[in-house]
């Protein structure tokens, strides 16, 4: 990827960005919200490992793993965030994120480089959609989204998956697996979408199509 807004650069990464993206990673802010961004307690070996692992599967489509992409800031060609690339994984579906340092929020950084790439990822892969996922509490990152070009698509509770951990054939060891993660469950968040203009899937929102009496 290399892809220029006003501001910006989106590019595919490249060994040397290792220390920004060790600075990004512990970002106070980024640590506040994202505490997991890459992994806890990453190191910078950790970081060198992700970036090879981008490299190695960049311009490819595969997006079973973290895509990692740096932003830019033009005027002083400082690295000041990243924009993550990822498939959901059980949902199938592709989720960007967005992650500025704390010293550049509050610029509109976010939404030009989120609405940049995932404009270039929907026509150069041809997705149908691109989701965007994130805390009820969390104001900044839905006003990204907005900004970006994605629209609210509903509110949603946190999902527990069977991770093959027991017989999911046997309704007694299910039933009794679940009961015990119920506690478990992540918080309601926010779930957005942004369409590929190309898609052939007509009804993309809530309201797209009407219901006449259909709760009569």
């Amino acid at each position: 990827m290399n892809v220029e807004t006003n501001r910006l650069i989106i590019r595919d990464l490249i060994a040397d960005d290792a220390q920004a993206i060790y600075d990004i990673k512990y970002d106070r802010q980024v640590q506040l919200y994202i505490p997991d961004y890459i992994k806890n307690n990453a190191t910078i070996d950790d970081i060198k490992e992700k970036i090879s692992y981008c490299i190695a599967n960049k311009n490819t489509g595969n997006f079973e793993q973290e895509i990692f992409y740096p932003v830019i800031l033009k005027s002083t060609k400082e690295i000041i965030g990243t924009v993550t690339v990822s498939k959901l994984a059980f949902l199938y579906e592709i989720q960007i994120g967005w992650q500025i340092r704390s010293e550049y929020t509050n610029n509109g950084y976010a939404s030009e480089a989120g609405r940049a790439v995932s404009d270039e990822l929907l026509e150069k892969f041809g997705i149908d959609y691109l989701a965007v996922v994130m805390n009820i509490d969390n104001p900044a990152s839905f006003k990204t989204a907005i900004k970006s070009g994605f629209k609210f698509f509903e509110k949603r509770i946190g999902y527990d998956y069977h991770y093959g951990d027991i017989d999911a054939a046997d309704f007694e060891a299910l039933s009794e697996y679940m009961i015990k993660k119920q506690n478990g469950i992540e918080s309601p968040y926010f779930y957005f979408r942004k369409f590929n203009p190309k898609s052939k899937i007509t009804s993309q929102f809530y309201g797209d199509v009407k219901y006449e009496g259909r709760f009569a």
